[in-house]
């Protein structure tokens, strides 16, 4: 029933912005949405976003921002994205777009990338690419956002492989089940904003984010326990609907996806710095930090995965050496 509920809403709402956006007079309505916390980096970038756009456009786009389960999960309001309710939504690719286009997961594929400046640089060096697969689907891809190394955050401490065995942990799409199987644990997903509940309830025993994600919904608050892994970068791009960013006129483009960039420039920096101080805000919250006493059995656990991915298909071998291209 919530499915039909949610069809029949974003179908309305898409019926009366008939034309994807369609000018009213002289202004272009730009709804977007995440479904990440406004008060976490990601978040902030996209309300930077929102404001460059209304300042920039001189008033001939009226941007808006949804954050969190606002607007449904984010495989909902990508579909909105999809149909024509939203005009942009900002997802990551493998769990949003994703869905038509799985080897979008590769981004977050574990011990793959040296370091977040080297994520950095694939997600720039492949944004042409992620575009030209994601626009028979509807989109265009731009702006590519990395959220941090990511870590595991577990209700009982895990400082060995042996640690994690059979523990239920949660990630965001196959990737992540795989890794989780491959480590000795049991891999399940689930949408974001069930994370907490779930851990809460006992339904999993932890779940792995970077330090800003964890704290932007106090995650911390019922599982005291952060493993130091850097097993994953993960990131997000702004997908805009591709109708509608085409029937803009040339000017008022070239300043969608500049504001676009702007604003991920200035998501970068903030993240930096706001990795930083979540890190340090959880453990004075009483987290305990473990470090892995052995790291290297980890990444030869996971070792296997690389050439289960590439089994999967041409799409998926293409878009791996394009990525692995990239130094």
């Amino acid at each position: 029933m919530k499915k039909i509920i949610f069809v029949v809403l974003a179908l309305l709402i898409a019926a009366s912005a008939f034309g994807v956006g369609q000018k009213d007079g002289s202004v272009y309505t730009l709804r977007s949405s995440t479904n990440l916390a406004a008060v976490g980096t990601v978040g902030k970038g996209l309300t930077k976003f929102v404001e460059l756009i209304n300042e920039k456009s001189g008033g001939r786009i009226k941007a808006t921002a949804n954050y969190g389960a606002e607007m449904g999960s984010q495989a909902e309001q990508v579909e909105m994205a999809r149909s024509g309710a939203l005009e942009m939504v900002v997802a990551a690719p493998g769990t949003g777009p994703g869905t038509w286009v799985p080897e979008l997961m590769m981004f977050e594929f574990p011990y793959l990338f040296k370091d977040n400046e080297h994520y950095r640089r694939v997600l720039k060096g492949l944004e042409s690419e992620v575009s030209a697969r994601v626009k028979p689907f509807g989109f265009t891809a731009t702006a590519g956002q990395s959220q941090g190394a990511r870590h595991m955050l577990t209700v009982r401490p895990v400082a060995k492989l042996e640690d994690i065995k059979g523990m239920k942990m949660r990630g965001p799409n196959a990737i992540y089940v795989s890794m989780f199987n491959y480590l000795g644990a049991a891999g399940t997903t689930m949408d974001w904003n069930e994370i907490y509940t779930a851990m809460q309830t006992k339904i999993i025993d932890g779940m792995e984010a970077s330090p800003s994600m964890i704290n932007s919904m106090k995650f911390q608050d019922i599982a005291k326990n952060l493993t130091i892994t850097n097993h994953i970068i993960a990131c997000v791009y702004y997908f805009f609907n591709d109708k509608w960013l085409a029937g803009l006129p040339a000017d008022l483009q070239k300043i969608v996806l500049d504001c676009a960039a702007e604003a991920a420039v200035y998501q970068g920096k903030i993240d930096d710095e706001d990795q930083d101080a979540s890190f340090k805000a959880m453990v004075s919250q009483g987290v305990a930090v473990h470090n892995l006493s052995d790291a290297p059995a980890w990444v030869q656990a996971c070792s296997p995965m690389l050439n289960e991915f590439r089994a999967r298909g041409e799409n998926w071998n293409s878009f791996i050496d394009k990525m692995l291209a990239i130094k």
